[in-house]
């Protein structure tokens, strides 16, 4: 069987490793050749494919089973959107049997996994390999890049909130996580943090100014962590004072009025979460803004080394993914579930696993800060 790979998306660790495993065990078990194509669905769709695909076999995996991200580079192309999907879907099922390929692996997220249905739909075999360092995709306990980020993240921002507590301030420290808030729960346990935000969790500012002050009266410092989808009440008041023509913070006033802009797929290209909490927090709490410093780890979490976890894996991951095509198998995703490696059909991996899963008094515990009333989301800056 010719087998081609593609990585979509963002980049994580251990993608690399499921690459190499799927090398191994498809030389030795199956006789099987690979090819890789680089930029993803750019790739496979593009009318001069050749330029994008190169030759892999299983001598490139021991230079790469335990490297980051990923080796043939990534894109957010999107096939199967209102803007392609006249020319795209076609163009890869040309490519698909005039290259001689039998079947296809792709690493990569929720959008990923959306165009990877599409593909099976066109007829051609597919297994998706999930990954995400916000480890939001459904019918697996983990997906490949998440235990990394938390691992690392974990250690920088203890560093914060040690420094917080040497100094006597406020930290606010941003990370990724649009829609869901897993990055910045599991990392705020794993660091201590008093207060964690997320985007599943709505809140009033008035109320946040409360319970910063609150903790800090308590402690002497405050580490808070948020995710960059955390959503804000715009009709609070404290929100409202800073975001009209009269505001008294013109660069709080121009972020929060920043026009959205959108990647291929429709999602918001997010950022900017900690530096508007920072910038209201200060201006509730009656302090100057170097009093409360900010940090954002951002893209540090994608090019990470993988840990020994996503080392194991991805190897786990792409092992299976080949065995599935040799048993006829196609528009599955590979997952695991306690120590068990599974298989899940694509659309029951699609919505989208939230925080809204575990209960509230476990959120709350664990400084998750949160009132019932409905968000609203502010203009992100990107």
């Amino acid at each position: 069987m010719n087998i081609a790979f593609i990585t979509g998306g963002g980049d994580s660790a251990g993608i690399n490793s499921a690459i190499a495993r799927a090398l191994l065990h498809g030389t030795a078990r199956y006789n099987d050749t690979f090819v890789g194509i680089e930029k993803a669905f750019e790739g496979l769709a593009s009318r001069e494919i050749g330029k994008y695909m190169r030759p892999l076999c299983g001598n490139n995996a021991a230079s790469i089973f335990d490297s980051p991200s990923t080796i043939l580079g990534s894109s957010r192309f999107a096939p199967f959107s209102e803007k392609n999907r006249s020319w795209a879907p076609g163009t890869i099922l040309e490519n698909f049997r005039g290259r001689g390929i039998d079947a296809i692996i792709a690493t990569g997220g929720n959008d990923t996994l959306a165009s990877a249905l599409g593909v099976h739909g066109l007829g051609i075999p597919i297994i998706a390999v999930p990954k995400s360092i916000d480890n939001d995709i459904s019918g697996t306990d983990w997906m490949l890049g998440a235990n990394t980020a938390v691992d690392f993240a974990v250690k920088a921002f203890r560093s914060t909130a040690v420094s917080a507590e040497t100094h006597a301030r406020i930290n606010v420290n941003e990370i990724m996580g649009r829609s869901a808030g897993w990055l910045a729960y599991l990392v705020g346990i794993g660091s201590g943090a008093d207060i964690i935000l997320v985007p599943e969790k709505s809140f009033g500012m008035e109320a946040l100014v409360a319970r910063v002050g609150e903790v800090f009266a308590r402690k002497g410092f405050v580490n808070i962590i948020a995710a960059e989808g955390t959503t804000f009440r715009m009709d609070d008041p404290l929100v409202a004072k800073y975001a009209g023509a009269e505001s008294p913070d013109r660069f709080l006033a121009a972020m929060l009025a920043q026009e959205p802009e959108f990647d291929p797929h429709g999602n918001v290209r997010l950022g900017g979460a900690g530096m508007v909490l920072q910038r209201l927090l200060a201006h509730g709490m009656g302090l100057t803004l170097s009093s409360i410093r900010h940090s954002n780890i951002g893209f540090t979490l994608r090019g990470l080394q993988p840990n020994a976890f996503d080392i194991n894996l991805g190897q786990r991951f792409g092992r299976r993914a080949i065995d599935l095509l040799h048993e006829g198998r196609s528009g599955l995703m590979t997952g695991i579930r306690g120590n068990g490696i599974v298989s899940v059909p694509l659309a029951e991996a699609l919505p989208q696993c939230t925080l809204d899963t575990v209960d509230e008094a476990e959120l709350r515990d664990f400084g998750v800060f949160f009132a019932p009333a409905a968000p609203h989301r502010f203009r992100n800056v990107s």
